[in-house]
């Protein structure tokens, strides 16, 4: 059960990425239809929203329907199928304050939304991308990781890392196994608007993993 809950997390992960690189390269011109909701995200119901656990098959998060409701069709929208479960991710751009997007991404056992739950939800921010400090390789390497054998949670938290470098391009908040896990990626590097620095946190709030791509 255990291999099969990580095959689900990786396809799903590997869904929002997608989705999340598809937001920040492609044309933000909105596209208005009669089935858009008059209602806007902000950050703070972004915040408000709850997300269920990936391994209980999203209960206790929010429903599919209900959001729509709110909040009206999704700018973007994709099914995929894995290990029996339907996942559904879909994306808005309406949103106020200095964020670009949300994307969320549902989970059920049927080809249908109408039991699917909120199982993780991603806000984006790509307007200040050139007002932060850039990472370099060095202070990736800087960066501090929990030590995985202790109840510590010693790493850098990303409350730290937000105040040196900005608000992450995305911020993605998922609940596995009970324990809510974050990921934050910025692409203010020092290779430009390609590099990448993805940095995962604990329920604490603190580095867990990190990644990067063509730092120097």
């Amino acid at each position: 059960m255990k291999k099969k809950i990580i095959t689900v997390v990786a396809g799903i992960l590997a869904i929002i990425l997608i989705v999340v690189v598809s937001e920040h390269t492609q044309d933000t011109t909105t596209h208005h239809d009669n089935n858009v909701s008059a209602n806007k995200w902000t950050k703070k119901s972004f915040d408000q929203l709850k997300i269920g656990d990936f391994s209980k098959n999203g209960k206790g998060g929010a429903s599919y329907e209900s959001i729509i409701a709110k909040y009206g069709r999704p700018d973007k929208k994709s099914k995929s199928k894995t290990n029996g479960y339907t996942l559904t991710v879909v994306s808005w751009k309406n949103i106020s304050g200095d964020y670009t997007g949300v994307t969320l991404t549902f989970i059920s056992q049927k080809d249908t939304t109408k039991t699917a739950k909120l199982t993780s939800k991603t806000i984006l921010d790509s307007k200040t991308i050139n007002l932060a400090k850039k990472w370099t390789m060095s202070n990736y390497n800087a960066i501090t990781l929990e030590d995985k054998n202790s109840n510590e949670h010693d790493g850098d938290s990303l409350a730290s890392l937000t105040n040196k470098y900005g608000k992450p391009a995305s911020l993605t908040i998922a609940r596995i196994n009970g324990k809510v896990q974050t990921n934050a990626i910025w692409h203010n590097t020092n290779a430009g608007a390609n590099g990448t620095v993805s940095v995962d946190f604990s329920e604490q709030n603190t580095a867990t993993d990190k990644k990067q791509e063509k730092l120097r």
